[in-house]
């Protein structure tokens, strides 16, 4: 399972980035609306995002992280429900997944900067890093690029 999380923080590394996620066998996630943007650009004006073999789930990026941390740090597994939010179906793929890539890019989100800090991709490379050291701990086999 192949987790792309945010645009490279150079745009010319874009197409290495999409050309990596694409490549990775299994089960495919896109987190946040700019990395999506970036993939569709990416691929071959021919193809839509929906065609991406294994592509299961394009979602919102922080948020979603966010409360996968929640779902995993409060209950330890994805909570069982007949009708399941972005978070748990990314918590239950996690879950069931034994070797998961994270591609993570260091771009600035213009939609999260503070006006009184700096502009830094903090909080997704956080709630990435946590999730991480989470899924370690679970025995995940788990490897992490950034770009």
């Amino acid at each position: 399972m192949t987790l792309l999380i945010g645009p490279a923080k150079y745009p010319e590394d874009d197409e290495r980035m999409v050309s990596m996620f694409l490549k990775e066998p299994g089960k495919k996630i896109i987190c946040g609306s700019s990395t999506a943007n970036m993939v569709a650009n990416v691929l071959p004006p021919d193809q839509k995002l929906d065609s991406v073999n294994d592509l299961l789930l394009v979602t919102d990026g922080t948020v979603i992280l966010s409360e996968v941390l929640d779902i995993f740090n409060n209950q330890g597994q994805p909570v069982a429900s007949t009708i399941q939010s972005d978070a748990q179906i990314l918590a239950s793929s996690l879950t069931e997944a034994t070797s998961i890539s994270f591609l993570i890019g260091m771009a600035v989100n213009k939609s999260q900067r503070s006006l009184s800090l700096p502009a830094k991709p903090i909080v997704k490379s956080r709630l990435a890093r946590e999730l991480v050291e989470i899924l370690k701990s679970k025995g995940k086999h788990v490897t992490v690029e950034y770009f």
